[in-house]
């Protein structure tokens, strides 16, 4: 049930990503973290990668190799910037979202020479004739944007639309986490949208874009939770204490294989969902639990990693501290870990 072995092609494209956060993304992302620049080089390589199409159909531009590689490069890149994952799966959602809604203009999203943004029914905007209006408090690539993809409602009738970044009012945020991603609070006032879909069409083309975020979530903190663990481990085994490595204390061996545990219980999760996706069965239930269960481990992993750093844990020289922050601010998006939990229940037992 959980084959986490890629195909040929699908291993050439991961490959290439791999090769690339060497090389590009890994070496900068603390330097970017800390200063609060956006990851805007790097996004323009993996867009040059042609990853932002691997997931859609041929009739969109895309290579219709499926959910599965997309994860697989994403949890390569969270391992080193989640912020840079959080773009990928917001550019993910829009594709994926106008794909299944027939709008197939998406030159500029496959081809990432524009930042798309999906903003999910949970910031709950309003639409009323053309004009969009409402607030969404904390959106990952708010002030990259050039243009967002909105589910909103049109009185009790669902509505997928277009919103250029310019009409509306974007207020840059210092937020815990996702720190080189752009991160603003984006407010909706009359703003003109050009509507997508409506009805069911939309309802639709919005439950895709959502798995998307659920399945990108889930990779991005699979990645941080498994890098966390290797930087505990490390120091584990460079620190001395009582006359012997850290990593020779049985505590620390406990919180290392704890945490290593959940980060793979939560990769399984989610590489199982994206394959179901991909054969076109329903997929959803399983990805939220990937993306709750991928979200508790990252945060787990990295304060277990942080524990084990000791002082040196809390500051930016390390990592841990950005992985442990980026984990708590992922845990509050898409509507929050505890209302999609619930979510959850409803979906499964309800």
């Amino acid at each position: 049930m959980h084959n986490l072995l890629l195909s040929e092609d699908q291993d050439l494209v991961v490959d290439s990503v791999r090769k690339f956060v060497a090389e590009v993304v890994a070496p900068k992302a603390l330097e970017h973290d800390e200063h609060r620049v956006l990851a805007a080089a790097e996004f323009a390589g993996i867009a040059e990668l042609g990853v932002f199409g691997i997931a859609l159909g041929e009739a969109a531009g895309g290579a219709a190799m499926g959910y599965l590689p997309f994860v697989a490069a994403l949890e390569l890149v969270g391992a080193h910037s989640s912020s840079l994952a959080r773009l990928m799966v917001g550019q993910l959602q829009c594709a994926q979202a106008l794909e299944a809604a027939g709008h197939l203009a998406l030159d500029g999203i496959v081809g990432g020479s524009e930042v798309a943004v999906f903003l999910g029914p949970e910031c709950g905007l309003r639409l009323a004739g053309d004009a969009l209006t409402g607030t969404c408090e904390l959106v990952a690539g708010g002030m990259a944007a050039a243009q967002f993809v909105v589910a909103a409602s049109d009185g009790h009738e669902p509505v997928l639309a277009l919103v250029a970044a310019t009409a509306a009012q974007r207020t840059p945020l210092r937020s815990l986490g996702l720190a080189s991603s752009g991160p603003a609070r984006v407010q909706f006032t009359s703003s003109p949208a050009q509507v997508v879909a409506r009805g069911a069409a939309a309802a639709r083309a919005i439950d895709k874009a959502q798995l998307a975020g659920w399945l990108g979530t889930a990779a991005t903190c699979c990645g941080g939770g498994a890098e966390s663990v290797q930087l505990g481990r490390r120091h584990a085994g460079q620190r001395i204490a009582f006359g012997k490595p850290l990593l020779a204390q049985e505590a620390v061996l406990r919180k290392l294989g704890e945490a290593q545990r959940a980060v793979d219980g939560a990769r399984h999760l989610t590489w199982h969902a994206a394959r179901l996706a991909d054969l076109g069965q329903d997929a959803a239930a399983t990805a939220l639990q990937a993306r709750i269960a991928a979200v508790d481990a990252m945060v787990l992993a990295a304060d277990e990693s942080i524990q084990i750093h000791g002082g040196f844990g809390y500051t930016v020289e390390y990592h841990v501290e950005r992985h442990y922050r980026d984990g708590k601010t992922l845990e509050v998006l898409d509507g929050g870990s505890e209302r999609l939990r619930d979510q959850l229940a409803v979906r499964q037992f309800a």
